[in-house]
């Protein structure tokens, strides 16, 4: 590995270790950086990020819980549909194209980024009022694209919770702790098919947590406005660049 990679990685790792820490969705940013900044192969980038995730999840659930935002009732129902789908999720990554898999995800980020920027005012819904079976549903659904995509399970997450009401803490936190089940699983199976590379990847974690703890900060103190309006805006961001990105490589291939 060269200083130049060194440096790519860790910028990168920074940059997504904020937004992971201070609205959840940093992950996203990751396999595509890999893929177009650093030559990686589309399905090791996914496996990559996936072991990468491990080490920003146990921090930002570690911060979060030390300061008592961690919603347990909605990880433990979320963590019970996200093991079997995180799985499967990793052994479809390879028969799915990548630009395809990337499409519903930039759909979903537009879609919940224009809801939290439209929205007058947030529906103040708790992680009790959803139901039970519902919150199993999400974490299945969570797991699988996740996990196939290796975007991490807090970009796919904190939209839907968003959408549903919950306040932005609240679903980052939820997203620290239930991403650290899925990487473990999802990783497992990308390294069976030799999709990781651990070196990178434990880089981009360990940097990360830099950023994790940075962003956390940001979350936890600044007014709930003005997060929601941060989080609308990354979220439709991110959904238009990979809107274009998949467009682009559909027409180049």
């Amino acid at each position: 590995m060269t200083f130049e990679t060194v440096l790519a990685l860790s910028a990168v790792a920074l940059v997504a270790g904020a937004l992971i820490g201070s609205i959840g969705i940093g992950g996203v940013v990751v396999p595509p950086a890999l893929v177009f900044a650093l030559g990686f192969d589309p399905h090791i980038a996914a496996g990559t990020s996936s072991w990468s995730f491990l080490f920003t999840g146990v921090a930002g659930s570690l911060i979060y819980i030390r300061r008592g935002f961690m919603p347990w009732r909605m990880v433990i129902l979320l963590t019970a549909g996200i093991i079997p789908a995180a799985v499967l999720g990793s052994a479809l990554n390879s028969r799915i194209p990548d630009a395809i898999a990337m499409v519903p995800l930039a759909l979903l980020a537009l879609a919940a980024g224009g809801y939290q920027l439209l929205s007058p005012r947030p529906r103040g819904a708790t992680d009790r009022r959803l139901p039970a079976a519902g919150l199993v549903c999400i974490g299945a659904v969570v797991g699988l694209a996740s996990s196939a995509t290796g975007t991490g399970g807090p970009f796919i997450l904190v939209p839907i919770l968003l959408f549903l009401g919950v306040p932005v803490v609240t679903a980052v936190a939820a997203a620290q702790v239930i991403q650290v089940p899925l990487v473990i699983f999802a990783s497992a199976g990308y390294a069976l098919h030799g999709d990781v590379d651990f070196a990178a990847g434990t880089l981009l974690g360990i940097v990360a947590i830099v950023g994790v703890y940075l962003g956390s900060r940001v979350a936890t103190r600044a007014p709930a406005n003005r997060i929601r309006l941060f989080a609308g805006l990354s979220l439709f961001v991110i959904g238009v660049a990979l809107l274009i990105v998949n467009g682009i490589d559909l027409f180049a291939g």
